[in-house]
């Protein structure tokens, strides 16, 4: 059995893959359900509200709650107001991100001032010149300056757009400032998510697909770690790799006979 008592799992390429529910999946959460364990969802997205992700959850046969569910964006957000309670949050990002910003208690300040406590950077598709400008300058007089992840690019249907992380770039390089980085990585989306279930590093193992982003942030946050193949990552991968995940497993069907 595995012998831990809280689960942080990621999404794509280990629950599912495009709208192709993985192997096992389902018997997975059903497992985790049926015994006394606790477990997050976890993701680096940073526009997707939870609710749309929750619905292609759904979509796919798992209902899952927002209980279960923590976003980089809702992680970034969670980490800003409790450490400035009540502030004052420039927003480069699309509405979903303001909604829980302002769900938060914290105060979106308009885009075209430049006066705030923090600035936080998600994606956001109408990024202009002016956002940047005062991005930059709130970011030179002081405020905490976070990016939910440094993703450069976006897939889309047909190649790559700019992601999160070019316009936290672009802000950087215009403040002289490096932000604090939430998604995995690194290591403050896995360490929110065990604040949130009042659970210990050593009780915790990270699920994931990616030696480089989810395996490598479990390492950071120190928690135990859990390879499946079923994503980003093979066993060719893992050789050449000084990241070594502690337990490999084809996919969570695996991983289920395993616990049978």
């Amino acid at each position: 059995m595995l012998p831990y008592t809280t689960y942080l799992i990621d999404l794509d390429g280990v629950v599912y893959r495009g709208n192709e529910l993985l192997p096992g999946a389902r018997a997975f959460i059903d497992w985790l359900n049926a015994n006394p364990k606790k477990y997050l969802f976890l993701t680096n997205n940073s526009f997707a509200s939870g609710t749309q992700i929750l619905e292609k959850l759904a979509h796919l046969g798992i209902i899952a709650s927002e209980e279960h569910l923590l976003t980089a964006g809702q992680a970034a957000i969670q980490n800003i107001a409790r450490r400035l309670p009540g502030c004052r949050v420039y927003v480069v990002g699309e509405q979903p991100l303001i909604e829980l910003v302002k769900a938060q208690g914290l105060h979106v300040v308009p885009s075209e001032s430049a006066s705030a406590d923090a600035v936080l950077i998600g994606l956001d598709r109408s990024f202009t010149y002016q956002k940047l400008t005062n991005a930059a300058e709130a970011v030179r007089s002081g405020a905490l300056f976070i990016t939910i992840n440094r993703d450069p690019t976006l897939p889309v249907v047909g190649g790559f757009v700019p992601g999160t992380g070019s316009l936290a770039a672009a802000v950087e390089c215009a403040s002289g400032v490096n932000p604090e980085v939430v998604g995995k990585p690194e290591p403050m989306l896995l360490r929110e998510a065990m604040r949130q279930l009042d659970s210990t590093p050593e009780e915790t193992v990270m699920v994931g697909d990616g030696l480089g982003i989810d395996i490598l942030a479990g390492q950071r946050a120190g928690t135990h770690t859990l390879l499946v193949l079923s994503g980003s990552s093979s066993r060719a991968d893992v050789e050449k790799s000084a990241v070594k995940p502690e337990r490999i497993y084809t996919d969570l069907a695996a991983v289920m006979q395993e616990l049978a």
